[in-house]
């Protein structure tokens, strides 16, 4: 299987910005009145900012040419109303909007989180989490940001700069043409800057998910880390990955800033176009003083919000490519799906059928795994898998949790195709118990019941109880409402407590995948029994490479060449004198001699 790590980037689906824009707007459809309301304060606020230089106009040259004092006085009162109107309904549509993008971004993050629960482990294993979480972290957070400029800055600025367009026109066409001669040549080279902007942002937030990838693999490998003595090399590295996101910043940035250049060149030509017009005109007479400083006005008040588009560009494209990672994950289909007629499985004896399996995973199809593998499987008959790493042991258990689906074949479960079957009732019979015992930060009681929550405390200790878990509980502060961590207890005592969760869920069919491989012999020796009353009545898979898990097994498989190289018990195979009896003799000769 190809994995994706923090040294490559990731494949991101090359998708539309404006519809990427498109979709994100779309959010804003659950908060409409809201919205509405923001929106129509903003459009007062502009028009009011478009009136402004209207009333400068008028009093210049009617007030002060007609030498009208009272009237100078109720132009500026009117004016100064105007603009304390302005600043409360800025105050008042920032206030609503702040309101609507915290609640936006929450939806967005939950629907991005609960979505990741629906997707299939292949996910998970091709990707590092610190790039999962830097899409779901991240990249969420952006989106704040972009609904706050979409709606406070692109939404206001362009209609103010539709507002100057209209009063220009109707005051001045020839002056307001000289003016915006100079739009199609910024429109033209805005269009081509922001083609490679959005390019470069995107490099930019790939190299950013590779630090974040790295970051939580430094971390999470800190013991290793030490261990070795190599801070340096770590430092090291994380130091070139930090300086390809700087690079890639400075890139994107540099880029985005030729805007700013081109809409300042614009700015000046408008007004040089401006004056030489209206120099013009002024000698025939058509232009008056007043009218020349309102389109002044009204020129800067053109230009100002192109200047804060231009300003805000750089973030803009940087949320938009944010927005593009964000609904690329939530758009990903699971590989695994439910069938839309999907029954219940109703496991009344526990016998498992492999019927002609073929697996290769999603990415190297090419690449076979397990090629035609037939098993059959006996109600309440212990199977152990064993054989050299990478040989496919995993993979026939993962292919039973229906972690995976086979490329072919069929995997039964009681005459029924577990393809055909919901997962929540697949999930229910099969139990599952890996080597790394994952703890989640809790409670002992309520890591106990994560499998079963409805289980009473009877239950609960009584299997505790089974896996002799008194002495470990009690020695715990609050017994079983001790908080713990993931690094909180030692390996083997988190095996015992996941085994414990294992038993209080009750699975018909019991999945060990070297379950016991990281508890000393001691400790071993303590889950033992529980691990027989466990496994008593139940179809079981165990993977493993203990002596004490395999040779009390019904079969032992040996897992080689993509199949099954051996099959038989524990004495039947040293009989044979193959694959398995040199596994054994290398492994357990000692275990075997005592």
């Amino acid at each position: 299987m190809a994995v994706n790590t923090y040294k490559q980037d990731e494949k991101v689906s090359s998708a539309s910005n404006w519809k990427t824009l498109l979709r994100t707007v779309s959010y804003l459809k659950d908060y409409k009145f809201k919205t509405a309301t923001a929106i129509v304060m903003i459009l007062a606020q502009t028009l009011i900012v478009a009136m402004l230089p209207s009333l400068t106009e008028r009093a210049v040259d009617v007030n002060i040419v007609g030498r009208d004092t009272k009237g100078l006085i109720i132009t500026m009162g009117i004016a100064t109303g105007l603009a304390l109107c302005s600043w409360f309904l800025s105050m008042g549509y920032r206030k609503v909007l702040a309101s609507v993008t915290n609640k936006i971004v929450y939806d967005i993050r939950r629907t991005a989180f609960d979505h990741l629960q629906t997707l299939s482990l292949y996910y998970f294993d091709s990707r590092p989490t610190g790039k999962i979480l830097s899409r779901l972290i991240n990249d969420v957070s952006s989106l704040k940001d972009m609904f706050s400029r979409l709606i406070t800055t692109l939404i206001p600025n362009l209609t103010l700069i539709i507002a100057i367009v209209i009063i220009m026109l109707h005051s001045s066409p020839v002056l307001s043409l000289s003016a915006f001669i100079v739009v199609p040549l910024l429109v033209l080279s805005m269009y081509f800057i922001m083609i490679k902007g959005f390019k470069n942002w995107m490099d930019f937030r790939q190299k950013n998910s590779n630090m974040n990838a790295y970051t939580h693999e430094s971390y999470a490998g800190i013991k290793v880390i030490q261990a070795f003595d190599a801070e340096k090399e770590t430092i090291a590295e994380g130091d070139k990955i930090m300086k390809d996101v700087e690079n890639a910043w400075v890139k994107a940035v540099r880029r985005s800033d030729l805007l700013n250049i081109v809409v300042n060149w614009s700015m000046g030509i408008g007004y040089f176009v401006l004056y030489l017009f209206a120099v013009k005109w002024l000698k025939i007479g058509a232009t008056s003083v007043g009218q020349l400083i309102a389109f002044a006005s009204y020129i800067a008040l053109f230009w100002q919000p192109i200047r804060s588009l231009a300003a805000a560009f750089n973030q803009f494209t940087n949320q938009v490519t944010s927005a593009q990672r964000v609904f690329e994950l939530m758009d990903t289909e699971s590989i695994l799906q439910e069938v839309p007629d999907a029954t219940e499985l109703k496991v009344t004896e526990g016998k498992v059928d492999f019927e002609d399996i073929c697996f290769a995973y999603p990415d190297e199809p090419d690449v076979e795994i397990i090629h035609d593998l037939k098993l059959h499987v006996k109600p309440g008959e212990m199977i152990a898998l064993v054989g050299p790493t990478g040989a496919g042991k995993t993979t026939i258990v993962n292919l039973l949790a229906r972690f995976y689906d086979p490329v072919s074949g069929k995997v039964l479960i009681d005459d029924q195709d577990i393809s055909k079957v919901t997962l929540a009732s697949l999930r229910a019979n099969v139990g599952v118990m890996t080597q790394d015992s994952f703890l989640f930060s809790g409670t002992i009681k309520e890591n106990l019941l994560y499998g079963k929550p409805e289980a009473t405390d009877e239950e609960m200790r009584d299997a505790c109880h089974e896996l002799g878990l008194d002495d470990l509980i009690m020695s715990q502060p609050q017994g079983f409402d001790t908080v713990i961590t993931q690094d909180s207890l030692s390996q083997g005592q988190k095996q015992l407590i996941a085994l414990a969760r294992t038993l209080i869920a009750d699975p018909k069919i019991l999945l060990l995948d070297e379950a016991t491989s990281a508890i000393d012999t001691r400790t071993e020796e303590l889950v033992q029994a529980g691990m027989a009353i466990l496994m008593k009545g139940r179809t079981s898979f165990v993977v493993a490479h203990r002596l004490s898990t395999i040779v009390k097994s019904d079969r032992i498989l040996v897992i080689q060449n993509k199949g099954i190289a051996e099959a038989g018990n524990h004495r039947e195979l040293m009989e044979r004198n193959g694959i398995y009896a040199d596994l054994y003799n290398s492994q357990f000769e000692e275990l075997d001699k005592e």
